[in-house]
């Protein structure tokens, strides 16, 4: 194959493996695209890395393409390293164009000339499985896919919520912009239930005397949760993450979080026929998590509630997910802010 890019209508590709925004905002599954030429970068970096290819276009000038996927993090637990991506190495990508730029991309493959390939959402992406079988919530986690959708992000749901909004809620969703304001470009974790949905990072937890402590390498987030506190301080700092306590009920970890600074729950909300958008929460969200152990099924099940009557009109419905046993080391996230870098900036 020569180094010309070609921009092919291949058919519907493998399911893309979401970044940590929202895919269909920023890449359209219906344009795949195939990039033959050399490296000239490899941004190897979280929460996204971006391969940079200089390749001949349809015009047969050399252009500069840059094609974004998970963060280093991940794709190097794939095997797709720096030492591979060298400059000047002759790769062939394949993937979904982008919305903002015909010389961008996301990639799911990686072909080298030697034969070697890496998908990025192949089946090494799956959790790495704990060799010894699990008998309470403690130890480290990996989220469970759900069934797989092609056509479908996480955030490409219906979003129920946004029909509830207070006044108030909808001018803080009116004022968001998605492509400048989404938290994830700062390196700030967005909420904790998002820290919940990282898909290709592992979390852990443990005791800890009278505290429970969440280390999530997602954006390198660690919660420490006392469980000898009754109440939130009352003029305590106010973070995108709050303050927590806990208790247990039984076997079950029950974690109520206050003090959240005013934030972002969902980066991106797409509705048929609707801008892109966000959902936004007050600083009087709460929530409360309940963390129990399917000894049967060895997953790890966390519910979720919310509450913001500044924002909402109703309460939010119980969110869950699972977790299945892994025996990956949670590795520093090093996250690098995405200002100049970042998919909607270039």
């Amino acid at each position: 194959m020569n180094t010309r890019t070609r921009l092919l209508l291949l058919g519907l590709l493998a399911a893309p493996a979401y970044a940590h925004h929202s895919f269909a905002p920023h890449f359209d599954i219906d344009k795949p695209v195939e990039i033959s030429g050399k490296v000239t970068e490899y941004e190897a970096r979280n929460p996204h890395s971006y391969l940079h290819i200089a390749a001949v276009d349809e015009n047969g000038k050399t252009q500069e393409y840059v094609c974004e996927s998970h963060g280093v993090t991940v794709l190097a637990r794939l095997g797709l390293t720096s030492d591979l991506l060298r400059p000047g190495t002759q790769v062939r990508v394949d993937g979904s164009l982008s919305r903002h730029s015909q010389y961008m991309c996301f990639f799911n493959n990686v072909y080298f000339a030697d034969g070697r390939a890496f998908n990025v959402n192949g089946p090494r992406a799956q959790p790495a499985q704990a060799s010894a079988p699990r008998t309470d919530i403690f130890g480290t986690w990996m989220l469970a896919p759900a069934a797989p959708d092609p056509r479908r992000t996480n955030t490409s749901r219906p979003q129920p919520m946004m029909e509830s909004l207070t006044p108030a809620g909808a001018a803080a969703v009116a004022a968001y912009d998605p492509f400048k304001d989404d938290p994830t470009f700062r390196c700030d974790p967005v909420a904790v239930r998002r820290v919940w949905g990282a898909p290709t990072t592992p979390l852990s937890i443990a005791r800890e005397g009278n505290k429970v402590v969440l280390r999530h390498e997602w954006m390198d987030v660690v919660r420490t949760v006392p469980l000898d506190e009754r109440e939130h301080p009352a003029n305590g700092p106010r973070t995108s993450l709050g303050h927590s306590i806990g208790h247990f009920e039984g076997a079950t970890l029950v974690i109520e979080t206050a003090n959240y600074s005013a934030g972002v729950l969902n980066q991106y909300v797409e509705e048929p026929g609707k801008p892109t958008r966000g959902l936004l929460h007050s600083d009087k969200l709460t929530s409360v998590e309940r963390l129990s152990f399917d000894a049967a099924r060895q997953r790890l099940v966390v519910e979720v509630a919310l509450k913001d009557p500044e924002f909402f009109t109703r309460d939010f419905d119980v969110s869950r997910s699972e977790y299945a046993p892994s025996d990956l080391t949670i590795e520093p996230f090093n996250c690098s802010p995405e200002g100049v870098t970042g998919t909607i900036s270039r």
